[in-house]
Formats: C-alpha cells, sequence, structure tokens
C-alpha cells in the first residue's frame, strides 16, 4: 500500500510540473504558420553561418541563437563538447548514458524553439572538473581538437563564439572547450593539420571572425545597464537580445528563455524573459581574418561579413565570368523578391518568386561545371547553394500550403513485421499541385504503389502501403561506445558525425510538381501516440527492437559473504512482435554456480505480453569478488539476450537505450545490524533504496501520511533521498517531525541536497549547503573519528574503501554551520582551483537522545555503479539507528 501511495505521489508530482508547459514543450509542430514561412524566407536571403561552441547542453546562449537562426536567417549551428553525462537529473533516474540521451534531447527540444542545428564532440562528461590539465588528459586533447576541427570545415561557419577561457570558477570543462575551439580556428585553415580529414573530401576553411563570450553567458538574465555604450568603451561587441520580433511575436529573449526551459533535467527556470530595452550578450572579438577588423568598433559579431546571396561571387576569384553573375544575381532576386513579396501579402506574395528561385538555383547549380571556376571556388559555391536549394524547396511548400505525413499503425517494430503505412498530401493552399508518386525505404515491397494524382486547393490525397520492415534491420540504439581507458567515445562509422542520434532509415519520399518545377521531399516514418492527457500527442519515429527483449533484475546484486542462502533472479521477456512466438530462457552462470530452476518456458500469443521467471541462485560458497550473470531466451534458432530502456518526458521525444540482459553480482565481506528497520523519502533520481534492501534490511517508503502522524519510532532510521528537500513538499511541512524523532533517539540520514535546503532550518541546528565538493574520485579521505562507530561498526572501514569510486568524492557539502555539528571526514583535492582542505561532506549532530548525519559523499552515484566501500559505508551509517557501539 505504501509502495502505490509513493507511485501515485511522484505521478502527481510530475504532472504537477509539466501539466502547465506542455503546450510549449510538444516535440512536434502540425503545420505551416506565417512566421514559419517568412523565417524560411530570411534564410533563403543569407549565406551567413554562425557556430557556437560551448562544453555541456545549457551552456548555450538560446536566445543569441534564435536571433541569428530566426532573426537574421543565418544557419546556426551549436557545437556542444560533451553530452552532459556527467551531471545530476532533476526529474528522473537517468545517469551516464541515459543522461548522454536524455540531456541530448533536451537540446534537440531547445533548437524547435530556438532553430540552431545541433551537434556534438565525442568527449564525455566525467563530472565536474577544476582543471583544465584534467580535462584534456582524459578527453585526449588532440582527438577533441580533431573533432572541432572537422566541425568547423565541415559546416564551414563564417563566425565562431565560444565560452570565456579565463576565470579559476565554474567546472574547468567550459574553459577547456574555449581553448579548443579557439585552438580549432587556427587549424581548420592549416591542410598541415590532422591531414587524414581532407582524404575524407573534409576542405580546410578559414572561419572569418572568432569570439569568447564575456560575461552573463546567457543573454536573456539580468539587465547590463547601459550595456551599449560600456561594451563599446571596453572594446566588446554588445548584441541587443531583447529586440521584439514582429514575425515571432516575441524577442529573441523571450524566444530563448523558452528554449532554454527545455533543460529540465537540469533544473532550468520556466520563468521566460520579460521585455527590457537593454538585455544582452557580451562578446570578445579574439581573431579575424578580415582586415582592419581588430580596431573597428562593432555592432554585430557578423560586421564586416557580407551574408548576402550575391556574396558567393566572392569565391569565383577576379575573373568571375558575367554568366556566373548574371545567375547568381537572379537567384539572389527572386530570394527578395519573395521576402519583400511576403512582408506586403503574406504567403500569396511569396509564392511565384520562390518557385522562380527554385529554378534559378537550380539552373545555376547544373551550370557551375560550365564557368571559369577553380575547383575550391565551385566547391564553396556549390555547398551554400545546395542549402538555399533546399530553403526554397522549403518555401515553396509553406507558400502552397502543402502539409506531409506518413504514418504506420505501429511505432515500436521488429524485423519482418507487417506494417501499414498512410501518405497524406493536404493542399492547404491557393494553388493546385501534383503528386507523382511516393516510395518508403527502409522496408520491403514498397515500390511506386502510389498512384499520381493532381490535388486541387482544399483538397487531400491519400493512400496507403502495406510493407514488412527489413528481416535484417537492425536495432534502433544509440550510436556511441565508451573507449575503456579516455573519457571519450567511440561513435559508428555509418552515423554522420557529430549527430545527435543515428538519422531514422524509415523515409517516405514525396515527388511533387509545383508549376513544371518538381522535387522530392522526404519525410520520416512516424507513429502518432498519447502518451498523456496532459502531454497531448506526441511523434516517434519507427524504432526497431528485438522480436523477444530480454531484461534481468537486479542489475547489480550486493551479497554479503555472511548471508546465507540463495539470490532471486527475475528475468522478464516481452514478445515485441505481432506474431506467436515461445521459447526457453536460461541463465548463464559462473563456474560452480546453480539455477533454480535450471531453464523456463515461455510462450507468448499476442504483441505486448510479458512473463517473468523467477530463479533461485546459489553462489555455492564462492569467494567475496565480482561476478556476471546473464540470461538468453532461444527460440527455434534465434537467440535473444538484449533488451531496452525506454527515454521519455512530455518534453521530449522517445528514445531507446539499448542494454545486455546481464546483473553484476558482488559477493562482498559486509554486514549490518541485525533486523534493521528503515524508513525512506525518496528524492530525485535515487537509486540509493535497492542498495540498503540488498543488504538485508527492511525498507519501507514514507509517504505524505506517514510523514505527517504515522509512528516513525518504529524505524531504526529514516532516511531522505538525494535533494529530497528541493522535491518533497510534504518534507518540508512535516521536517519537525523529524526532528522530533532524533530527539527522542531517532537516527536522520540526510542525502546531499542542493540550496533550497538553505531556505529554512531543517537540520536541528543551523547550517547552510554550500558548492563545496571534491572532484577527484581518488582524493585522499581522511577520518576525523577513527572510534567512531560509523568507521569501526559492524565494518572496519579502511583504505580500500575508498578505491574505486567513480567520478567524484562528494558534492553540496555543509558548509557554514553551527557548532554542535561535528565532521567525521575531511578531504583535499587534487587541483589548484579548488584549494584548501574540505569539510561537511559526512557531518554528524547529536540531538536528545538521537543522531542526525548529513552526506554529502557521492553515495548515490557509488551505489548503483557497485563501488564496494560505498555498500560498506551505507551499512554503517543505517546501523547507526541500532546505537550499537563496537
Amino acid at each position: 500500500m505504501k509502495v502505490n501511495s509513493l507511485v501515485l505521489a511522484c505521478v502527481q508530482l510530475i504532472v504537477f510540473h509539466f501539466m502547465t508547459v506542455a503546450a510549449l514543450a510538444q516535440p512536434l509542430q502540425f503545420g505551416a504558420s506565417s512566421s514559419e514561412l517568412g523565417v524560411t524566407l530570411r534564410q533563403i536571403n543569407s549565406v551567413g553561418t554562425f557556430m557556437m561552441v560551448t562544453a555541456h547542453p545549457d551552456d548555450e546562449n538560446n536566445a543569441l541563437l534564435t536571433l541569428f537562426s530566426k532573426g537574421k536567417g543565418h544557419r546556426t549551428v551549436l557545437l556542444t563538447a560533451t553530452r552532459g553525462d556527467g551531471g545530476q537529473n532533476e526529474i528522473g533516474a537517468e545517469l551516464f548514458d541515459g543522461l548522454a540521451v536524455l540531456r541530448s534531447e533536451e537540446l534537440l527540444a531547445a533548437h524547435r524553439l530556438d532553430g540552431a542545428e545541433q551537434f556534438f564532440t565525442r568527449a564525455v562528461d566525467f563530472g565536474y572538473s577544476f582543471s583544465v590539465e584534467e580535462t584534456f588528459s582524459r578527453w585526449g586533447r588532440q582527438e577533441i581538437l580533431g573533432d572541432m576541427v572537422r566541425m568547423i570545415r565541415t559546416v564551414r561557419p563564417d563566425v565562431v563564439s565560444a565560452m570565456s577561457p579565463d576565470g579559476r570558477g565554474g567546472g574547468q570543462h567550459h574553459q577547456a572547450s574555449a581553448i579548443l575551439a579557439h585552438e580549432a580556428y587556427h587549424a581548420a585553415a592549416d591542410p598541415s593539420r590532422f591531414p587524414e580529414q581532407l582524404s575524407e573530401d573534409v576542405r580546410p576553411w578559414q572561419v572569418k571572425k572568432f569570439y569568447f563570450s564575456v560575461g552573463f553567458p546567457f543573454g536573456f538574465g539580468p539587465q547590463i545597464p547601459g550595456f551599449r555604450q560600456a561594451a563599446s568603451e571596453q572594446g566588446l561587441t554588445a548584441v541587443n537580445l531583447g529586440g521584439y520580433d514582429e514575425l515571432l511575436g516575441s524577442t529573441y529573449a523571450e524566444v530563448g528563455s523558452r528554449a532554454r526551459g527545455m533543460h529540465k533535467c537540469q533544473g532550468m527556470s520556466q520563468l521566460v524573459a520579460l521585455p527590457a530595452s537593454q538585455m544582452g550578450a557580451r562578446f570578445r572579438l579574439e581573431e579575424t581574418a578580415i582586415p582592419a577588423r581588430a580596431i573597428s568598433p562593432e555592432s554585430s559579431l557578423f560586421d564586416g561579413v557580407d551574408t548576402a546571396v550575391g556574396a558567393l561571387a566572392a569565391f569565383a576569384g577576379p575573373t568571375v565570368s558575367a554568366s556566373f553573375t548574371s545567375g547568381l544575381s537572379n537567384v539572389a532576386l527572386h530570394a527578395l523578391q519573395a521576402l519583400q513579396g511576403f512582408e506586403r501579402e503574406g504567403a500569396a506574395g511569396a509564392r511565384e518568386s520562390v518557385v522562380a528561385g527554385l529554378r534559378a538555383v537550380r539552373s545555376l547549380r547544373s551550370q557551375l561545371s560550365m564557368f571559369e571556376l577553380d575547383e575550391d571556388g565551385r566547391f564553396e559555391i556549390d555547398f551554400r547553394l545546395a542549402q538555399k536549394e533546399q530553403q526554397f524547396r522549403q518555401a515553396v511548400l509553406l507558400a502552397h500550403g502543402i502539409r506531409l505525413e506518413a504514418l504506420a499503425n505501429d511505432g515500436v517494430v521488429v524485423p519482418g513485421q507487417e506494417l501499414d503505412v498512410s501518405l497524406l498530401v493536404a493542399n492547404q493552399g491557393e494553388v493546385q499541385v501534383s503528386v507523382r508518386g511516393i516510395k518508403l525505404s527502409g522496408v520491403e515491397n514498397s515500390g511506386d504503389m502510389c498512384a499520381g494524382q493532381v490535388v486541387s486547393t482544399g483538397l487531400v490525397y491519400s493512400c496507403s502501403q502495406q510493407v514488412e520492415v527489413l528481416s535484417e534491420a537492425t536495432t534502433t540504439d544509440i550510436h556511441w561506445t565508451h573507449e575503456p581507458t579516455a573519457a571519450r567515445y567511440v561513435t559508428d562509422g555509418d552515423v554522420p558525425f557529430g549527430a545527435p542520434f543515428r538519422p531514422t532509415p524509415f523515409l517516405a519520399t514525396f515527388d511533387l510538381d509545383f508549376d513544371d518545377v518538381r522535387f522530392e521531399v522526404e519525410e520520416p516514418i512516424e507513429f502518432r501516440y498519447s502518451g498523456d492527457i496532459f502531454a497531448g500527442e506526441k511523434r516517434m519515429a519507427l524504432t526497431v527492437v528485438p522480436q523477444l527483449t530480454v531484461s534481468l533484475t537486479p542489475e547489480i546484486a550486493i551479497i554479503p559473504t555472511g548471508q546465507s542462502g540463495t539470490q532471486e533472479v527475475r528475468v522478464t521477456v516481452t514478445n515485441a512482435g505481432p506474431t506467436m512466438v515461445d521459447g526457453e530462457v536460461n541463465l548463464i552462470l559462473p563456474s560452480g554456480w546453480q539455477a533454480n530452476p535450471t531453464s523456463a518456458p515461455v510462450r507468448f500469443s499476442r504483441q505486448d505480453e510479458s512473463q517473468t521467471v523467477r530463479f533461485e541462485v546459489s553462489s555455492n560458497g564462492t569467494a567475496a569478488g565480482e561476478y556476471s550473470v546473464g540470461a538468453v531466451v532461444t527460440s527455434d534458432t534465434d537467440r535473444f539476450s538484449q533488451g531496452y530502456r525506454v527515454i521519455e518526458y512530455p518534453h521530449i521525444g522517445r528514445r531507446h537505450l539499448g542494454y545486455v540482459a546481464e546483473s553484476r553480482f558482488k559477493l562482498l565481506d559486509v554486514s549490518v545490524a541485525p533486523d534493521l528497520s528503515v524508513g525512506y523519502v525518496v528524492g530525485v533520481g535515487d537509486a540509493v533504496p535497492p542498495a540498503i534492501e540488498q543488504l538485508g534490511v527492511s525498507l519501507d517508503f514514507l509517504d505524505e501520511d506517514d510523514l505527517a502522524w504515522s509512528d516513525l519510532s518504529r524505524f531504526d532510521v529514516v532516511v531522505t533521498g538525494v535533494r529530497a528537500y528541493e522535491r518533497r513538499a510534504d518534507l518540508r511541512a512535516h521536517n519537525d517531525r523529524l526532528l522530533s524523532y532524533v530527539e527522542t533517539g531517532g537516527t536522520v540520514i540526510v542525502q546531499y541536497n542542493k540550496f533550497e535546503f538553505n531556505q529554512a532550518q531543517y537540520g536541528p541546528y543551523p547550517a547552510q549547503v554550500s558548492r563545496n565538493r571534491v572532484t577527484d574520485e581518488l582524493a585522499p579521505v581522511e577520518l576525523l573519528a577513527n572510534d567512531h562507530q560509523v568507521f569501526a561498526w559492524p565494518n572496519r572501514i579502511g583504505p580500500a574503501d575508498w578505491d574505486d569510486w567513480v567520478q567524484e568524492r562528494g558534492l553540496y557539502f555543509l558548509g557554514e554551520r553551527d557548532d554542535q555539528y561535528v565532521d567525521l571526514v575531511q578531504l583535499e583535492d587534487s587541483f589548484d582551483f579548488n584549494p584548501g582542505i574540505k569539510r561537511g561532506a559526512l557531518v554528524e549532530a547529536r540531538v536528545g537522545r538521537g543522531r542526525w548525519l548529513y552526506v554529502g559523499l557521492g553515495l548515490w552515484r557509488q551505489l548503483p555503479a557497485g563501488t564496494s566501500g560505498a555498500y560498506a559505508l551505507l551499512a554503517n551509517l543505517i546501523s547507526l539507528g541500532q546505537q550499537t557501539e563496537p
């Protein structure tokens, strides 16, 4: 009953958190809006490209991205060094690769608002770092520099900005990314640097201007008093982001704040920027390839950069032919006329010009080989004209009010599965369009089965195709793995470098004809569904999974060597396909281990049916150590041993993270006080409760009623989860009952919290959570009370218990506090930018007959990682509840 109440409380919390923002957080947009056409026409009239380089998701200036992408029409790209997988998660349990998926999707959600394209390097966020040198060492300086060079050479930006390379504060990943971006500015133009890239049709590129950001980085926070004049006097370039854009119906700061609000797992503010006359960002021009720009006062990052379509003539050289100039002028004229016509008359005013412009850009591209252009000049011109052609095609669709849909009757599919695909062309404009045909890819039996048809205004053309998913279709998963000896990914070579995710192979190609201008448009085949009543309709690309998916729990099993008996292992098998299937489940065990039963049959008659098989596993007296237990399902000649996790929230699209059905069994020489009873207040992203249960302890989750009025004295110890004071209003409301419980002899263990803890006195005495942390996971830990029970009973904590910690020692230690708090440990980081001994990581206060402890040590991260010493320390902490002295 308590578990059900907890689940209900969590659901209510999530619903409350998202219901007011769901309308702004949809991962899809239906129909063509007037503003979308206007933005596309702005983009047709610009050949400028801007690239911003940052370290993590949420480092970007979304308002600036909006200004350049939607306001100025420049191609706008964000290159993020890492996927943020070393951070925290304030909305769910995802960590490591799961968090990388979530934060990558949140960036895509932000870009649906700010209009930027997203790319990544292979750097892994290994956690907060106080050292640029550590960052370079773990990333691989040359490898990530090469990634940035490759992306500059691929995107070919005119202007690049990076974070500030200076300062001691903040994680030094920021400074490291800025230093590498600056180096990449030079290296990208040098053919002798990373020459292996040149054999892959990647060419050197000279960026025209390189900037470092200065001051407040995000562009829509506090006002900068008199920032224009002050910036000019200081030799900085100030960009006003508070300007109102009538086409967007918002200021760039407002759109940027909405986009930034998509970083929900990082707790970003959901407040939208209010109007302000002086709201902006400042930049220092560090490098320029434009003569005399370094000493000229600037009003824009693009000062001195000609972004008009006609500027492409500069790539043709000094002897440009009149025919080329004429063709280019024709493209530019149609682009300008389309924008001006739209501003006067809306879509109707742009319609003829975008069709004519598409003809003109196609004609010019087809004739490039006839002009006297050198190879490099021809490449640069065609590279940008290809973008113009794509933008003209999009503008034709929008100006004619054409909506295309390719919808399947299932979204999670298996190889060989039959699918019904519905194809739709809706003409919501004023001019007829001809559908010449529609082809599907990624499936069998597609062909060109949809007959052509003229679609008059106000009508809808539709057809259906029954197809099969390719029998050799690969499982949908992330395209990166971890290098074993570096904080760096290995990415699949068949995925475009830097792409957030593997592109879907399931596409519908619409062959359309507008006034004798014929072109093809690719759209992903999608499945639409309703996640919940607050999120509304959502869509997903077709996602391939195995016919039988296999999961094994627990993912990590901790078995104290003193415990006798067996460990229960559960194998859940799900039929993901629409056909009947049966199989046999077996465990893959270490030598000498036994399972009861030895195998078990499973049989499925329908899709999405699941069966769970329980095995009792005995290690038969195996010595302490780490072992692997796997599960496999055999069906005819096929073997299945993989499953997937779904990562999805109302504001992001659905993604799958694959895994092998395997458990880590750790036989530890660890003991816990007998017959312990623990009450637990769940926090967020909290993986500590399973670890407590695996120690053989009785665990009861505390809901609002428990905190308000139940008898807490039935518990030996009450533990509050990670950031519980931030997320649990009932805990804040009834905190006095926890303190009363301590006074009468109870033990309360508070895991780390952030600054919400400082809004009231939640500890027994005044105390403030600080920003103090120790990021070196190998930093020595000095015990300040060697004879304290927490280090002596029931397990003796020694130097080996601090080995093999991952990512960090801890964070958000207690800072300023009353003398009644006693430090039990102290730590010292190895980095110059985090000097001095740090206390507050493990603190105890005696209150009446009881104890209150604050734990800033990162048990929440160590336990799911299987860190042995963390389990010993956890066992001792909760054993304090029995007040037994060694």
